[in-house]
């Protein structure tokens, strides 16, 4: 069995002590080039492979990444659509640096204050935190954040303020201008009549789409009119169906329909075919979330695609980069995308 090559190993055979041999292993600048010199020579001559972990501890880092998700339960077969690519974004850029990264799952009624702080933060296990959530964040919890001084990115959330700081940082995705640029396409191409179906009213990305909906609608009717254009849905294929019937009771429906999100849509199309509706021909329907499965339907679906991998990967450098330099940024905000397909037409 071949002996295992220690720090002592090395440290004999340069003539100098462990500490010294540790110093040079972790680039400490009080070393004489002398005794650096002996060090990496005895490194190389033994074959000494410094440990990563003892070295990240040395310089005051795990490499310990925490990644936590908040979302309702049960939590949707659509919020996987949006979330997984996030992850695999923030595993694949965290583990090229050198950093492992712990995955933990909460539902809304959580307490994140007890569990992150008492059971992961407390014990400084981790070197930084990304959080991601489109549900509201209590105020205890960004209170023990700031106190806490943890490096922080939110992603699709925040950015949030405490006693006038801001705590943590912010990765975001454009809910707002992406909803009123496909509604003046729609009106572009000759719908007046212009209906949306909400998403989950405690998700923020819903209220921020029914904002932008209802402001732009503003300029174009009265509010009455407005109101009447709404239907309150869930994200479920089931409350799209259902919305299309309630908007066709009316006397005066809409002509084309902006849903929160593809799941929504598709149940739209499915009861508009119940209804003997053609789509895009009666009808014109507009997703969000830009899933595949959207794209092969009958007709394809016209989307709005969020940059989730960029997400992901934009959040993980970000939270990087304040790890090394401590340096509180100011949000960034990327790019949504009306992805046309044939769902949408002209009024006939």
């Amino acid at each position: 069995m071949t002996q295992k090559i220690t720090q002592r190993n090395v440290a004999d055979l340069a003539n100098v002590s462990t500490g010294t041999v540790s110093r040079v292993i972790n680039g400490h600048p009080l070393v004489s080039e002398e005794a650096r010199k002996a060090v990496l020579q005895a490194i190389e001559q033994l074959g000494y492979i410094p440990n990563k972990a003892a070295q990240s501890l040395a310089q005051g880092r795990t490499n310990n990444i925490l990644v936590a998700f908040l979302d309702k339960s049960p939590i949707l077969p659509s919020t996987w659509q949006y979330e997984l690519p996030i992850l695999q974004a923030i595993n694949d850029y965290l583990r090229l640096n050198n950093y492992s990264v712990q995955i933990t799952i909460h539902t809304a009624d959580s307490n994140l204050d007890s569990v992150l702080f008492k059971d992961v933060m407390s014990d400084k296990s981790i070197d930084g935190m990304m959080i991601l959530t489109s549900l509201a964040i209590e105020e205890s919890f960004i209170r023990s954040l700031e106190e806490s001084r943890i490096p922080t990115v939110f992603i699709g959330n925040g950015p949030f303020w405490h006693d006038g700081n801001q705590v943590g940082t912010a990765i975001l995705f454009d809910n707002f201008h992406i909803i009123q640029d496909a509604y003046n396409m729609l009106r572009s191409l000759g719908h007046e009549r212009i209906g949306f179906i909400t998403g989950s009213d405690e998700h923020i990305h819903s209220q921020i789409r029914l904002k932008a909906f209802t402001e732009i609608a503003a300029k174009h009717m009265d509010p009455e009119s407005c109101e009447d254009l709404i239907h309150h849905g869930d994200y479920s294929i089931n409350s799209g169906f259902e919305a299309l019937y309630h908007f066709f009771k009316k006397a005066d429906p809409p002509t084309a329909i902006i849903c929160a999100n593809d799941l929504m849509a598709i149940g739209a199309m499915k009861a508009a075919k119940e209804l003997h509706m053609r789509v895009p021909q009666d009808l014109s329907i507009i997703g969000f979330d830009n899933i595949e499965v959207g794209s092969f339907y009958s007709p394809p679906l016209t989307s709005i695609k969020v940059p989730s991998y960029d997400l992901g990967r934009q959040g993980a450098e970000l939270l990087l980069k304040t790890i090394k330099d401590g340096k509180t940024r100011e949000p960034i905000t990327l790019p949504t995308e009306l992805v046309i397909r044939n769902s949408i037409s002209k009024m006939v």
